[in-house]
């Protein structure tokens, strides 16, 4: 197996691959990019230039120039038009050929257009050119990687890496060794210690099974709200709790056979699924609903109720990304190849909000909302989505895409939670609305997002947001809370799955994993 990235090469690996977005490695772009810009100016080498009286971003500039010179030919020509170095330097080996446009999917078609004449100018042998899904994930982020290892001075840099190790080494992330968990004594983990995930996790299964609405001692699913003695399971409610449960136990116990029993049955006549306050079946109720019923039992029959969703995907569904991707995690998975989930993608990326040079998620998109902001929420739903996408159906679109959210992303600090009204028109009146209210556990889904994008899991807006995670669980009733009080179902099954795509990220869990 081959040797992953140091951590500090790693760190600066992670900030390379989101500064080559948009416009790639700028002035302006490091002004606006505390955290990469932070990470880089720290470099041994950049401070050198600082101390000699450069400002920080020229500084970072003429390092990483500097640094890309001294790479093996095909790297350093796909980092110099990855992050666009040759337009900072004035650079134009090939007139007209767009390879330091101001867009990345531009510079990628230029440079697999002129890949052979690119060699030739350095008097190297070009080699097979790569497909653009090789380019994307493989051969930048092997290029991206040794040009990280050439900054910080890594072992070993000066030779041509292998691009499986530093695929590996930029997703096995270590943090520094002042992040590392110090070993205590058995004593002190049962006096004094906090508990392990594996507690906590056990606690939340402990505390869902507790709220389980039965009938003759026998369980038939959870309420919306699991602090209300309801007697009414709902369809959501429950889907999201045998979900949560999946998660917790790995497989579905048999006392819940009853609870995944009874799911199926609160289909509505005609097939789809809605919620309490929803007279018809909604797209993305069904969505949650048959993802859920997949995950029991994966040769359950569903065509009906994805046919139900297809239907139902009208111009209102269209301007919300909330729907979008509910509705999107679920058919990528089951029909990655049908119509409908081509409909989402495409009505996914057409949603996002021109924000600057960036192309970001809002709530809701129409003709007569007034400068509508970008959502934290919502955009990082929407990254998740999409990288589910990718991992079956990948396009230069969509990494494009994820490229400008997940730098959008990295840099926000406020992950509040977040509230919409689906104000969903019934029949042709514009008057006669069926709303039902939907919230958003912003932080967990940031982890979410940006651990799905392939961002470390010690990269401090992930640890951020893990931290605000753990600032919403209740201890008194072993599930996470919302600000009011509630305890939503659906927020435990986001704070969960967040959580667990963190641990299965972090350095520890991969170290133990068996060499291929």
């Amino acid at each position: 197996m081959t040797e992953p990235l140091d951590p500090s090469a790693a760190g600066v690996a992670s900030a390379l691959k989101n500064l080559r977005a948009r416009a790639g490695l700028t002035r302006e772009r490091l002004s606006g990019s505390e955290l990469a810009r932070d990470t880089l100016a720290g470099l041994p080498v950049v401070r050198q230039l600082i101390d000699a009286g450069e400002e920080p971003e020229s500084a970072i500039l003429h390092a990483v120039q500097e640094a890309a010179r001294t790479l093996e030919p095909t790297l350093g020509i796909v980092v110099d038009v990855s992050l666009a170095l040759g337009r900072e330097g004035s650079s134009d080996q090939i007139p007209g050929a767009d390879l330091y446009a101001q867009d990345l999917g531009q510079r990628r078609e230029a440079l697999l257009k002129n890949w052979d004449l690119l060699h030739e100018l350095r008097d190297a042998q070009p080699g097979k050119v790569p497909a653009k899904g090789a380019l994307r994930l493989e051969v930048e982020v092997a290029a991206l990687a040794a040009l990280a290892a050439a900054l910080t001075g890594s072992a070993g840099s000066s030779a041509p890496p292998k691009t499986a190790g530093l695929l590996a080494g930029v997703d096995q992330y270590e943090p520094s060794p002042s992040d590392q968990v110090q070993p205590i004594s058995l004593a002190e983990i049962q006096s004094s210690g906090p508990p392990t995930l594996l507690a906590t996790f056990q606690n939340v299964a402990s505390a869902l099974r507790d709220c389980l609405i039965k009938e003759d001692g026998m369980a038939l699913g959870w309420p919306q709200y699991l602090h209300r003695h309801s007697t009414v399971p709902t369809a959501s409610s429950t889907a999201y709790g045998i979900k949560t449960m999946l998660l917790l136990e790995e497989y579905l116990a048999p006392d819940l056979t009853t609870v995944a029993d009874n799911l199926s049955k609160m289909a509505r006549p005609g097939g789809g699924f809605g919620t309490q306050d929803q007279k018809e079946p909604s797209p993305e109720a069904t969505a949650a609903v048959v993802d859920a019923l997949q995950r029991i039992d994966g040769t359950t029959g569903v065509n009906e109720h994805l046919e139900k969703m297809e239907n139902a995907l009208g111009a209102f569904e269209k301007r919300r990304p909330f729907i979008l991707t509910t509705m999107l995690e679920t058919s990528v998975q089951l029909v990655p190849d049908k119509k409908l989930t081509k409909s989402l993608i495409g009505a996914l990326l057409n949603v996002r909000q021109q924000y600057g040079d960036l192309l970001l998620w809002p709530e809701k998109a129409g003709a007569h909302l007034v400068n509508p902001a970008p959502s934290t929420a919502h955009t990082a739903r929407a990254v998740r989505a999409l990288t589910k996408v990718q991992a079956v159906r990948p396009s230069d679109q969509v990494s494009d895409a994820l490229d400008q959210a997940v730098a959008w992303l990295l840099e926000q600090g406020d992950l509040s939670h977040a509230s919409e009204v689906i104000d969903r028109p019934l029949g042709e009146s514009v008057d006669n609305l069926e709303k039902v209210y939907v919230r958003h556990f912003t932080a967990a889904w940031v982890v979410k997002a940006l651990v799905s994008a392939g961002i470390p899991a010690a990269h401090p807006s992930v640890r951020n947001a893990v931290m605000q995670i753990w600032s919403s669980y209740s201890d008194d009733a072993g599930l996470w809370r919302w600000e009011n009080g509630d305890l939503p179902i659906w927020m435990t099954f986001d704070a969960v799955d967040a959580l667990r795509l963190a641990y299965l990220a972090t350095p520890a869990y991969s170290a133990n994993l068996p060499a291929k």
